[in-house]
């Protein structure tokens, strides 16, 4: 009996996560999340709006003294490209790269950082403490 429980709990839980093509954490909340990782910050410290063509532009706001440093971020599968607001996209040979990628049927959002020097970082962030 309480086998067949599980066994429906199981199914009815599989049913309602989200489509296969659609990630379940907003493409805000990655690019919130992974500029926070590689400027070390709180990613709720960071506002996040969405531009054209699939473009998130970044806000953070140094709370010590109100200076506002600006970023723009896009998704390329798996893959973080970023940039400073004016700057250049981070996507060349000698850039780190920052990769994502969701845990724990979408409790989890985990930022990956390969840097030129071979060396990787991994942060790792609960859904709660991130939306």
């Amino acid at each position: 009996m309480l086998v067949s429980r599980l066994t429906s709990l199981s199914i009815l839980l599989a049913s309602a996560a989200p489509a296969s093509g659609e990630p379940p954490f907003e493409t805000k909340t990655i690019c919130r999340t992974a500029i926070a990782s590689i400027m070390g910050r709180d990613p709720k410290l960071v506002q996040a709006t969405d531009a054209a063509d699939g473009v998130v532009v970044l806000i953070y706001v140094r709370p010590i003294d109100n200076f506002v440093w600006t970023y723009r971020c896009r998704l390329e599968d798996n893959r973080v490209v970023w940039a400073d607001e004016p700057g250049r996209w981070r996507e060349g040979a000698k850039d780190d790269k920052i990769f994502f990628e969701i845990l724990g049927a979408g409790a989890q959002l985990r930022i990956i950082a390969n840097h030129v020097d071979g060396s990787s970082t991994r942060q790792l962030f609960d859904r709660d403490l991130i939306q």
